[in-house]
């Protein structure tokens, strides 16, 4: 049964809706009932459109609204849809060969102290925000053209990368992801589909150019919006997701209403408050006072170790755990995990978002430089591609943590290194219903 505010969201007649969704509040639950209820009241569905990031996602939505004249797709899908089969898609990472083949600059090993493992991922990271936001080579020379002596090497030699990889995806007549979007901005208008409602879900990590996308779409029909996101969640800036398009999505869609979801069916409301206290240290985040009618004294249990596996194993036997989520800010931490006779999934936090368990492991929490929260800081060759900034230390590395935290429907063990704690367990373990062992 829909609560009050997932109802207030589901019948609202306004033109464009933002549903602020906090962990565990329905989110899905309320974009199935809303599309029934547009179909239930004269709607026709095949002029629904949902969108969703993820294949699981999509499945899921078309299971639960079980309605095949609802297009429920990816905006990859999408994307294919309006430009046609014209090109073959793209689907291994062929970027980071034709950079390894054609970078020669070896003298900017030495200039910005970095190796050539490094080197070819900031180049493919590089080219990959450059692509998402549907720039094209005249704006290499701009950037080029305002950059110092030594940026304007760098540039040059990403520049050259750039046309290499361009030049090969036209001769093989092959797009990857960011050319799927950028091509089907320019051919919205030739689309023969009309769309009268547009939902989109985990709205948070969308991108600039998929927000064209979808305004050209929404102008093209006059079509209505309804967003679903949580800015607390928003993890993605290194695929080029932007926060600003939901924080501040009044300077996008001026009259929008926006609508909280304010009760969480997956964790406790001690929980809750802890994580919400942590996230909102992010100055520019939306408070939404999110509650729950569910209760556990000790959600959190932040248990320090000298040997993570001893550690873990002495956990599941003392509180007879049977089902465990492992979550690491880091893959290679989760490598020598090795556990017996106990059912548990091999994840980094960024997988398991939108996924829950009744117990959840975050191991690692400690304070090396790629520890948690992790002290990668933006190369600063990507300021001409990515001009966010962190008002606050740590803002994604935060809304990370919190995904982690709130992903237990019963509690949390964090797993953090005797003499090595995080700043963020300093922080945490100052609340009430944090436990230490």
């Amino acid at each position: 049964m829909l609560n009050k505010n997932q109802l207030k969201a589901v019948k609202c007649k306004r033109k464009n809706i933002l549903v602020l969704a906090g962990a565990g509040s329905g989110k899905t639950y309320t974009i199935v009932k809303r599309i029934k209820y547009l179909i239930e009241n004269g709607v026709d569905p095949k002029k629904i459109l949902c969108i969703s990031f993820t294949n699981d996602a999509v499945n899921k939505l078309k299971k639960d609204i079980n309605n095949k004249e609802v297009d429920v797709l990816t905006f990859h899908k999408l994307a294919l849809n309006i430009i046609g089969r014209t090109k073959e898609v793209l689907t291994e990472n062929l970027l980071y060969d034709v950079i390894m083949d054609t970078f020669s600059n070896n003298t900017l090993l030495g200039i910005y102290k970095i190796s050539k493992d490094e080197i070819y991922k900031l180049i493919e990271t590089f080219i990959n925000l450059f692509k998402s936001k549907n720039y094209e080579l005249e704006n290499f020379y701009k950037m080029i053209k305002k950059a110092d002596a030594k940026d304007k090497s760098f540039l040059k030699e990403i520049m050259k990368c750039y046309v290499c990889y361009e030049t090969y995806l036209n001769k093989e007549n092959l797009m990857d992801f960011n050319d799927m979007i950028n091509m089907a901005i320019k051919k919205v208008d030739t689309y023969k589909k009309e769309y009268k409602h547009i939902i989109i879900d985990e709205y948070q990590d969308t991108s600039n150019t998929k927000l064209e996308l979808i305004k050209k779409l929404k102008n093209k029909y006059n079509a209505n919006l309804f967003l679903v996101g949580d800015d607390y969640q928003s993890i993605y800036r290194f695929t080029g997701s932007d926060i600003n398009i939901i924080t501040k999505i009044r300077s996008y869609f001026p009259l929008i209403k926006i609508i909280k979801l304010k009760y969480t069916y997956r964790n406790s409301n001690e929980l809750i408050h802890v994580a919400n206290r942590f996230i909102m240290k992010n100055i520019n985040q939306k408070r939404k006072n999110i509650k729950s009618y569910k209760h556990n004294k000790f959600p959190i249990e932040i248990v320090y170790y000298d040997d993570l596996n001893k550690k873990i194993k002495e956990v599941i036997n003392r509180d007879n755990i049977k089902n465990v989520f492992i979550l690491s800010r880091n893959n290679k931490d989760l490598e020598n995990i090795n556990l017996d006779n106990i059912n548990y999934k091999k994840m980094s936090v960024h997988k398991s978002k939108g996924l829950q368990e009744k117990y959840v492991f975050i191991i690692n929490v400690n304070n090396n430089s790629n520890g948690f929260p992790n002290k990668y800081k933006d190369h600063p060759i990507l300021k001409y591609v990515n001009n966010y900034r962190e008002y606050y230390p740590f803002e994604e590395e935060r809304r990370l943590f919190y995904v982690a935290l709130t992903r237990c429907e019963e509690k949390v063990y964090i797993f953090v290194p005797i003499n090595n704690e995080s700043t963020f367990i300093k922080e945490i373990k100052k609340n009430k219903g944090v436990i230490l062992s």
